[in-house]
């Protein structure tokens, strides 16, 4: 079975927003986070803005989850960033329609993907990304994004002071 790093993705963005929320966390610090390419992030938050699980406000980072984490699953999650159906996550390969198992394999194991795909759904239904969230520190501290972000922003502040006087 085959799903994307895109669901993965969405996870950590959610839960760096819930856990880091008013951090102002941008996708190049996300990207950092995770490690991968912040144009990925950008298009994973696209994603999740679409299926209303993120909130983009106006202005730089000012992103938020779109509602409550607790009622934010993971099935929300791969339904916005992956597959939506068991055909989406079982592919199969181009059928020889000269040969019958070739031909028809696929009608005969569409039923038996789908009760894996639906059982899959079911237990995603059951976590939420609060339930992610409850697993990791709550001291923000202890997250090398929020520091450097913090750092970032000491600088600027300072920086500006500098350019007054």
């Amino acid at each position: 079975m085959h799903v994307d790093s895109e669901f993965t993705v969405g996870i950590h963005i959610l839960a760096c927003y819930g856990i880091l929320a008013d951090s102002g966390i941008t996708s190049r610090e996300l990207g950092l986070s995770i490690g991968c390419n912040s144009a990925i992030v950008r298009k994973v938050m696209a994603k999740l803005n679409r299926a209303g699980l993120l909130k983009s406000g106006m202005g730089r980072a000012q992103t938020v989850l779109g509602r409550p984490a607790e009622s934010i699953t993971l099935k929300d999650v791969l339904i916005a960033t992956e597959e939506e159906s068991a055909s989406d996550v079982f592919n199969m390969y181009p059928a020889v329609e000269k040969c019958p198992l070739s031909r028809d394999l696929r009608k005969v194991l569409i039923p038996y993907f789908q009760s894996a795909f639906d059982a899959m759904l079911g237990e995603l239904s059951h976590v939420t990304i609060a339930d992610i969230m409850s697993e990791f520190p709550k001291d923000k501290s202890e997250y090398p994004i929020y520091v450097l972000k913090q750092q970032e922003l000491n600088r600027r502040d300072n920086d500006e002071a500098n350019h007054e006087n």
